[in-house]
Parts: C-alpha cells; structure tokens; sequence
C-alpha cells in the first residue's frame, strides 16, 4: 500500500481505516511536521508512532510510541528532538534512545512501553487493570523519576511501608509489578548492563485463605438464599457453589456454553488460558432445567444495567445476603473453597479435586490425562449432596 501524507490529528488517526490482513499494514506521513513523523497502521489494528530520516546516507527508521497513549503533540516532539540531536549533535536517532537511559521515567516507560507493548498484548483485560490500579495508587512517587535512578533501598522501603498499610498481598504485588517493568525495559535496552533494582527484595510469606462455609453456617445461608428476591444473583450464587468454577467464568457464562445432552459446561477463557469442560452435576442440571426455558438472551446471568449484557459485580447482594445470614468474613471466592473443601471432607482424591476445579499442576497433568468426568461429576455431586444435607433443604 502506498504511503500517504496527512496531517495528524487525534480525530483523524482515530477514523484511519484498518487494512486488510493481504496488505498487510498502511502507512502514513505527517504534513504537519518537517522532522519525519510517520505513523503505521497495522490489520490487527495498532497505530505507532516512528521517526524517519537519512542519516549517513542511510535511512533509519526509529519507534516512538503507540497511539492513542502516545499523543500526537508527544510524538512530534519526540520526533523533532530526534532529528535535532542527529543533524546538530551527530546523535544516530536509533541509539539516542537506548543510549541516553535517564531521558525516560517510569511513568513514561509504563505508558508508551510497558502497557501498550506488553500488558495489553500478553495479558487479560483484568490483570491490565490490576497493573494500572497499582502503578497509579501504588508507584505514585516514583511516576516522575527516571528509570535508573531509582534505588533497591527505595523500592525495599516501598514494599515494607506497604505490607504495613495494606497486607502482604499487596506489597508483593506492587514488587511483582515494578520488577518485571524493569525485566521488559531490560529488554527493550532501556537498561541494559544495569541490575535490576527490584531483584534482589524477598517477597513476604502470603497465609493461604482457607475460608469456606462450615457446617454450622450452611442453615443460614441456605435460608437466606432461597429467600434471595434477586433471581439472577440468586443463580449466580447456586451456579458458582455447585460447580466451584471461578467468578469471572460464571458472569459470563452463555447458554451456547452449556450442554445438558452430554452433561457439561464449557469454559473456554479460563485463569490457566486453557479451555476447559467442567461436569454439570444432577442438582445444577435441575437448575439450568428450570431457568433456560425463560432465558432472553444468550447469557445466563443476564442484566439490563451492564454494558456487557451480564451480571458484572454481585458484590453490594452477597454482603447483603451475608447479614441476613449472619455470616462473616466470607467472600464470593470461597464458594469455589467450599466445593473443594466438602469434596474432601466426604473423601474425594486431591486429584479429582483439582480436576473438578480446574487447577493446572505439571505433576498431575498425567494423571488428570487419565481421568474420566465420570467419578469427578460424582465426586461433585457428593460434596453438593453434603452441603444441603447441612442446609437441610432440597434443590
């Protein structure tokens, strides 16, 4: 495809058209600058940034960012300051920026590399925004500062004063996050021949949580549920108790995902970015019985008030139908605990258990070859039996 010349604007390379996937990508030249911003446009839909000029006789081509988190204004900037330092101090544009490290912060960094050039490629939508909650709320001191100016005392410092004011959890994660930032700008050059200062900092010992619903408790919450005025919340919490599949799966579970001729559900964006089929036991066979026939759409747990058509966030009815119950320190995760939990409580293998909840385990990955759904739907169907039997009500 030939190069075109317009003048960049947000509007405008916002309404650029994508290419098709023979053509391969689409290239663009800025009219409204003399210093060689140019911006390609790719089929799977990235807009970036790059400089372009002769140097030594040689053209050079050199990446400035992706759109829309690098801005126009910043990319004309940056590509002004490339050609500047090449013709008036000799500066090769392509070295410039691995060269002169201190010229980037963190903040920077995370914006223009981190984000659009690993976290949006290599992660879920959710753990994107888990990085960008915790390098705003977090990582706010050190936004400003360059990338190699920040100290391991520091970021010690940092992870101390957060276990202090929120939990271990936490600090470990702001740790997780700014260690592998420095292994990617490790890669990208931005580092290179520097330690990482985050390396070296141990992570604090994490108390697995082993919260589910005891005995004495399932009375209430059977009670309470059932008498839940919210039908669809209602579902998701039956769904979620009786299968011990992940929250995120069960929101966004469609009727095209269920097969009750064979007896399964499909799965197939999972934690583990596996698909995966999990046994519908007896009583949530009854369940999806008795709600499909009424559905509207294709989801499940459908709702009105969503952009995404679906149930998104049970949280405000689950601490509601927690007081009713007069049940503490009990989150929606721990349903998925509670199937685990009773499926060996009433003697279930851990291998069947963690094939019914879908753990990935290298060392079990043979032996959960092996299995068949058979003894874990009614592993499943055993630790459910127990549950109500404790709730001394029927489903």
């Amino acid at each position: 495809m030939k190069a075109q010349h317009i003048n960049f604007t947000e509007k405008g390379i916002a309404a650029l058209p994508i290419p098709a996937k023979e053509d391969g990508q689409a290239i663009y030249y800025d009219s409204g600058s003399k210093d060689g911003l140019m911006l390609i446009v790719t089929y799977g839909g990235t807009k970036t940034f790059y400089h372009y000029m002769f140097f030594e006789k040689k053209p050079v081509r050199t990446k400035i960012g992706r759109w829309p988190q690098f801005k126009v204004v910043a990319a004309r900037a940056a590509a002004h300051t490339k050609s500047e330092n090449a013709s008036q101090n000799g500066t090769h544009p392509g070295e410039k920026r691995r060269e002169n490290l201190r010229d980037i912060t963190l903040k920077q960094f995370y914006e223009t590399v981190y984000k659009p050039e690993y976290s949006l490629v290599h992660k879920k939508p959710r753990s994107v925004a888990n990085d960008d909650s915790i390098f705003t709320h977090r990582l706010g001191d050190f936004h400003n500062r360059y990338l190699l100016s920040i100290k391991t005392s520091e970021l010690e410092k940092l992870h101390n004063q957060t276990k202090q004011t929120h939990s271990p959890y936490t600090a470990n994660r702001v740790l997780s996050l700014i260690k592998h930032m420095y292994v990617i700008a490790a890669k990208y050059g931005y580092v290179k021949g520097h330690n990482n200062p985050a390396a070296g900092i141990r992570k604090f010992p994490e108390k697995s949580r082993d919260r589910f619903l005891q005995s004495d408790e399932f009375r209430r919450f059977f009670n309470a549920l059932w008498a839940e005025n919210n039908e669809v919340f209602k579902n998701y919490v039956i769904i979620s108790l009786f299968s011990g599949q992940r929250r995120s799966n069960i929101l966004a579970l469609r009727w095209s995902q269920i097969d009750l001729n064979n007896g399964f559900m499909y799965l197939p964006d999972t934690k583990n970015s596996e698909p995966m089929q999990v046994p519908i036991t007896s009583q949530l066979r009854e369940l999806f019985e008795k709600i499909k026939p009424h559905a509207k759409s294709d989801w499940v747990l459908p709702s009105n008030k969503s952009k995404s058509g679906h149930l998104e966030d049970p949280k405000r009815p689950w601490q509601d139908l927690l007081a009713r119950a007069g049940i503490e320190n009990l989150r929606l995760h721990d349903l998925r605990r509670t199937m685990g939990s009773y499926e060996a409580i009433t003697g279930t293998n851990t291998n069947i258990i963690g094939k019914s909840l879908g753990h990935k385990s290298t060392s079990a990955t043979l032996v959960y070859a092996r299995l068949s759904a058979d003894p874990v739907r009614a592993a499943m169907e055993k630790a459910t039996d127990r549950m109500l039997e404790l709730g001394k009500v029927s489903s």
